[in-house]
């Protein structure tokens, strides 16, 4: 695979040898197993570099959410997929004369860790870790070629079945139960990064899906809940949007000069909810209502029954909170699209460092004159689609217009009193 200069170059990896579970074995260019002191020393052979067979066009990467409906954003499963030259059917299952064999099985199969890294400017960037689905053969007149889709740390979480315990943890905050919920799966703790969260939980038996139940905790504390480039599970309380600083501060501008990214502009009615009806495990239903709202757009109603809070009050504070950040239909950008070749000096390091929950903001110019359409927003999904010499970047966004304006003291954006809904 032969990339333009001024493209990143592609490093795809697969763990042939160890399979899914690569234990605590110590990595140097890894940045959450390549701590010494943390791991034993890897084999060298732990990973097994394949970019040399990658086909053009070649690599798609997709992390996150694809569309945001709800106050309540729900991450699903990342993928990637990547299509491999095999003339010499290295890469093909059932031939065991190839080097991926060991004692007389084939080391291609389902489940083996695959890694994708853009190198760009002597700094590797990593777009996406998680296990092969399967290793799909297409056998042409005189060509072979393989694709490889693949599935991160949510395939493998959602895969496991518990059996039901004796009730633990009431009244433990979400990423102490997440981190509960981890242990039980037997997810390692090198893989996962979790923050604190702001809810206290009914406690649980630890049963069935652990990727439900986390999940579902997640949901509590309208927190983010993902799978990170590096194959991470992690976890952000709902108040990391006001205090970490990737999420309170803009982190780059967008849009403002013509022809470097796509911007659609939304006007619809998918985030309108002027109803909302939440009721806890074992609680009362707490309903709140904007009736200016419902008069002029009719009733939207939201409504969940499964959340996990301890207390009434709690309900009627999550429900507060979604009246007030979801009541009226917004203008906003639901995704950008960046061709970063277009300024490669710029964009790469953009395209390529952000993160999910990462605050930037969009710029959008009338082609008539007139004033510019400015919105901050979150990034809540990312997409990588490479084809051949063509590289397009996708963030699905969610506007930070009143998800992160809540009064944040000290902070000259969000730190007014008479401007700033207090957070919850």
């Amino acid at each position: 695979m032969t990339q333009a200069p001024d493209m990143p170059r592609l490093v795809v990896e697969v763990a042939f040898t160890s399979g899914a579970n690569l234990g605590t074995a110590l990595h140097l260019d890894d940045a959450s197993r390549g701590r010494l002191g943390t791991g034993t020393l890897a084999a060298g052979d732990t990973w097994v570099e394949v970019s040399a067979d990658v086909k053009v066009p070649a690599i798609t990467t997709r992390r996150g959410s694809t569309r945001v409906e709800s106050p309540l954003v729900r991450y699903e499963a990342g993928t990637g997929t990547v299509v491999l030259d095999d003339p010499d059917q290295r890469f093909d299952p059932t031939n065991l004369s190839g080097p991926y064999v060991s004692g007389g099985r084939s080391q291609v199969t389902a489940m083996r860790a695959v890694r994708i890294r853009a190198v760009w400017n002597n700094t590797a960037y990593p777009l996406f870790r998680g296990f092969a689905d399967s290793w799909d053969l297409d056998w042409g007149p005189t060509t072979a070629t393989v694709s490889v889709p693949c599935t991160d740390a949510f395939k493998a979480l959602a895969a496991k079945r518990r059996s039901t315990g004796m009730p633990v943890g009431d009244g433990e905050d979400i990423g102490a139960r997440i981190h509960r919920i981890l242990d039980s799966a037997g997810w390692p703790a090198e893989d996962r990064l979790i923050g604190t969260g702001s809810t206290a939980l009914q406690a649980t038996t630890l049963e069935g899906d652990p990727l439900a139940e986390a999940q579902l905790a997640a949901d509590t504390e309208i927190g983010e809940l993902y799978a990170d480039a590096e194959g991470r599970v992690r976890f952000r309380g709902r108040m990391a949007l006001l205090t970490d600083a990737r999420s309170a501060v803009s982190q780059a501008t967008f849009g403002a000069t013509p022809g470097v990214v796509e911007l659609p502009i939304s006007t619809d009615d998918a985030q309108l909810y002027n109803e909302v009806k939440i009721t806890r495990v074992d609680g009362v239903e707490q309903i709140v209502t904007d009736p200016g709202s419902m008069d002029e757009f009719l009733p939207h109603t939201f409504e969940r029954s499964d959340l996990l809070m301890t207390t009434d009050a709690e309900a009627a504070s999550y429900a507060a909170w979604i009246l007030y950040i979801s009541s009226e239909p917004e203008v906003r950008f639901d995704k950008i699209v960046i061709y970063p070749r277009r300024d490669p000096a710029v964009l790469w390091p953009q395209v390529l460092g952000r993160e999910i929950g990462d605050r930037i903001t969009c710029v959008r110019v009338p082609p008539t004159g007139g004033s510019p359409v400015i919105r901050d927003s979150f990034i809540r999904g990312i997409e990588h689609e490479i084809e051949g010499q063509r590289w397009k970047t996708t963030w699905h966004l969610q506007s930070a217009t009143k998800v992160g304006s809540f009064l944040t003291l000290n902070n000259a954006t969000t730190g007014r009193l008479d401007f700033n809904a207090l957070a919850y």
